[in-house]
C-alpha cells in the first residue's frame, strides 16, 4: 500500500520533552511484567504526599455548589485577586486584571510563547533547564539559546555570561527558580543583577516559580520584586508542586509591567479567549491555598529534608558519583565519572540502568548538559527505606559495571543518614 502522506507538521520534530521521552521506554519493560522504580517525573502524589485538606474541602465544595459551568477565560474573579494579593505581599506589582489563570504553569508557558515569538527570534534557557522551554521554542521555529549554571557555583548563572549571549534577536530571558532540574536557589543580588541586564537590553522575562514554596533553608526572592516599572515580567506559579495537586492542572500567569506590552497583553487574552478556560472547579480552591499560611509545608518539607540528605550523602559516598546539595523542589543533578565506567554517554548509563536494575532517572543531556558530562536527574519523593534500597542497587550495578570492564575496586562503605 502507498504512504498516503499523512506527515506530522515540521515544527513537531523537535519537539523533545526528555522527563515523558525515557518514561516511554520505562512503560515497555513493564509491559513485561517487570517494576520500574521510578524517579524520574516529579508528581508527589504517587509516594504519599497529600493536599492539604482545606483544598480537597474548597474543590469538593466547588462541585457540590454546582460549579461545573465554564470559567471566564482569564480565571474566576476570586482566584484572580487572591493571587494578586499574595503577588502583592512578595513585592510583585500587578492586578488582578493582569492575571490569567491556566491549566497548569505548563499552558501559562506555552500561551506567552505562542502570542510572543516569531520564527527566528533567540530565547535564553538556562542549560541545565526544564526541557518544556526548549521545546516550546522549538515549536515556535525560534532558536533556544543555552546559558550554562556553573555545577562549581552552585548551579548558578553568571549574569556577565547571561549578557554577552544578548544579539538583536533575543527576545525573551527565562529564569527558574528553584531550579529544576538542580534544585538551585537564587540570592538576591543574582536576581537584581539578571534584572538589570534584561532592563538594559529591553527584554522580556519569564520566571518560573512553580516550586516557590519548597525551600529547604533561606528564603526565595521573586524575580518580578526586582522589576521596577520599567521590566516586563511573567511570573509562572501553580498549585501543582507547591500544595500536592499536580493531576488539578491549576497553575497561574501574573504579568508585571503590562502598560510596556499592550499588544502582548491583549494578544495573550486572545489566546486565553479561544481556548475557553482552565478548569473551572479547582479555582475555588486558589483563594484557600493562597490564605493558609505555610504549616502545612512543615511535615512535607521535614521529610523531603531527609530524602534529601540521605541522597546526597550516598551519591557523594560512591567513588565516581558526585551531587551538590539541592536548596529547593525534590530534584537532584547528579553526576557520574564516565571515564571510570564504560558508558559512552550519560543517556547510555541511564538506559543500561534501566533495563539491568529497572531504576528509572533521566539524562542530564534532556536538560541541556553535554551528554559525555555523566549527568542525570533523581528525583527524591520516595521514603527513605525505597531510595536506600535503590541506592544500593545503583552501586551494584555500577560495581558490576566496572567489574566487566576489567576494573576492581572495594564495596562501597555504609552510609549514615543525615
Amino acid at each position: 500500500m502507498n504512504d498516503p502522506g499523512y506527515d506530522a507538521a515540521q515544527r513537531v520534530r523537535n519537539y523533545n520533552y526528555a522527563i515523558l521521552n525515557i518514561a516511554a521506554l520505562a512503560g515497555e519493560y513493564e509491559a513485561t511484567g517487570k517494576t520500574i522504580s521510578r524517579l524520574n517525573i516529579g508528581d508527589p502524589t504517587l509516594f504519599g504526599f497529600e493536599p492539604p485538606p482545606q483544598l480537597t474541602e474548597a474543590y469538593i465544595a466547588a462541585l457540590r455548589n454546582g460549579r461545573h459551568s465554564y470559567a471566564p477565560s482569564c480565571g474566576i474573579p476570586s482566584a484572580r485577586e487572591a493571587i494578586a494579593r499574595d503577588a502583592g505581599n512578595r513585592l510583585i506589582e500587578t492586578s488582578d486584571q493582569q492575571i490569567i489563570v491556566t491549566a497548569g504553569a505548563t499552558e501559562a508557558a506555552d500561551l506567552l510563547c505562542t502570542a510572543l515569538l516569531n520564527p527566528g527570534d533567540e530565547v535564553l534557557c538556562p542549560s541545565p533547564g526544564y526541557p518544556l522551554y526548549t521545546a516550546l521554542a522549538a515549536r515556535q521555529e525560534t532558536v533556544s539559546v543555552p546559558y550554562n549554571l556553573d555545577p562549581l557555583n552552585s548551579w548558578l548563572p553568571d549574569p556577565q555570561e547571561i549578557e554577552h549571549l544578548i544579539t538583536s534577536r533575543t527576545k525573551l530571558l527565562i529564569i527558574i527558580n528553584p531550579n529544576n532540574p538542580t534544585g538551585a536557589l537564587y540570592p538576591a543580588e543574582l536576581l537584581a543583577a539578571i534584572a538589570e541586564i534584561a532592563r538594559k537590553h529591553q527584554l522580556i522575562c519569564l520566571a518560573d516559580e512553580v516550586y516557590r514554596k519548597l525551600i529547604y533553608s533561606g528564603s526565595h526572592h521573586p524575580f518580578a520584586s526586582f522589576a521596577g516599572n520599567d521590566l516586563p515580567v511573567f511570573t509562572l506559579e501553580s498549585l501543582s508542586k507547591n500544595f500536592m495537586v499536580p493531576g488539578w492542572r491549576t497553575g497561574w500567569m501574573t504579568i508585571s509591567n503590562s502598560h510596556l506590552l499592550p499588544d502582548l497583553s491583549g494578544a495573550l487574552r486572545k489566546l486565553a479567549d479561544a481556548r475557553l478556560c482552565a478548569p473551572a472547579a479547582p479555582q475555588y480552591a486558589i483563594t484557600e491555598a493562597l490564605s493558609m499560611g505555610n504549616d502545612y509545608l512543615l511535615p512535607i518539607m521535614e521529610k523531603l529534608h531527609r530524602q534529601r540528605n540521605l541522597t546526597v550523602s550516598m551519591l557523594n559516598d560512591f567513588e565516581g558519583l558526585s551531587c551538590s546539595t539541592p536548596e529547593g523542589a525534590f530534584h537532584v543533578m547528579a553526576k557520574i565519572d564516565l571515564s571510570r565506567y564504560p558508558f559512552a554517554s550519560d543517556e547510555e548509563f541511564i538506559v543500561e540502568l534501566l533495563r539491568k536494575k529497572q531504576i528509572l532517572f533521566v539524562h542530564g543531556s534532556g536538560f541541556g548538559t553535554q551528554p559525555g558530562e555523566g549527568y542525570f536527574r533523581i528525583v527524591y519523593l520516595p521514603d527513605t527505606a525505597t531510595l536506600e534500597r535503590v541506592y544500593h542497587d545503583l552501586y551494584d550495578f555500577l560495581h558490576h559495571c566496572r567489574q566487566h570492564s576489567g576494573a576492581i575496586r572495594q564495596k562501597p562503605k555504609t552510609t549514615t543518614r543525615s
